[in-house]
């Protein structure tokens, strides 16, 4: 099957339905040729051809080898990053596509830092809403693990933080959000002397959407959102971990 070739929508039902009854690890050479296959057939103009894809490459993840259960996600974070970190992909419904994919990626050594490192610059460029919505949720896992188990580099901290600032609506409540998820959803971020580091580094940006949001809520360019998530952490997980003291200025 040549390599620039579209599944069509039933050829890939089949292939999809194959793999999710395949109960044998996948050799990384045959998976690499069928990511090749998924990545391009998410840039079809078919909305059915592109969630098909996402289904088949969603099944390919299970079949990792027991004894290197993240081997698959490390050969496909690069493959499915290089077309939107090159500026190649067909379009916001292909990006679309592939950041779907991301999100089925688990946190791991090997895949959460390649993820941050490329994805977080991605994001603060991101023209489409839709895009940029689907990659920001994609993130909070990898943040977290990345805080607990190995390090976040400083770059992305800085980033994150100037990016709960930025003048676009969209990519100002992206990383709001997203900054957001991390302490929510983490599994004990503030726990962790980095996760601790991280949560100061981002505690102006809180501070400043809160007061932002409380000037003028009802005609703030980004709508109440960000308030409403930077309240909800001040007040929420940094108070109650009980490690910021009287740096959680909150004033309502």
């Amino acid at each position: 099957m040549p390599s620039s070739c579209i599944l069509s929508d039933n050829i890939f039902s089949a292939v999809t339905q194959f793999f999710l009854a395949y109960k044998h690890p996948l050799e990384p050479s045959s998976f690499q040729r069928l990511l090749t296959q998924v990545i391009n057939s998410s840039k079809s103009s078919s909305p059915v051809v592109r969630t098909n894809s996402v289904a088949l490459f969603q099944a390919l993840l299970t079949l990792n080898d027991p004894e290197d259960p993240h081997n698959l996600s490390r050969l496909a974070v690069s493959d499915l990053l290089a077309l939107p970190k090159t500026g190649k992909t067909a379009g916001p419904d292909h990006r679309v596509a592939l950041y779907l994919m991301l999100s089925f990626l688990p946190p791991s050594d090997g895949v959460s830092a390649t993820l941050i490192q490329t994805s977080t610059p991605l994001l603060a460029k991101e023209p489409h809403e839709g895009a940029t919505a689907v990659l920001a949720a994609a993130l909070p896992p990898h943040i977290d693990f990345l805080l607990r188990e190995s390090s976040l580099l400083s770059e992305t901290t800085q980033l994150i933080a100037k990016e709960m600032s930025n003048s676009k609506p969209a990519v100002r409540k992206a990383f709001v959000g997203l900054a957001g998820s991390v302490f929510f959803n983490g599994q004990g971020t503030l726990e962790t002397e980095k996760g601790v580091a991280f949560a100061n580094a981002l505690l102006p940006s809180f501070e400043a959407c809160l007061k932002t949001v409380a000037s003028n809520p009802l005609n703030s360019s980004g709508g109440p959102y960000e308030g409403y998530v930077a309240i909800s952490v001040l007040l929420g997980p940094f108070a109650q971990s009980k490690k910021f003291g009287q740096c959680i200025s909150v004033r309502i």
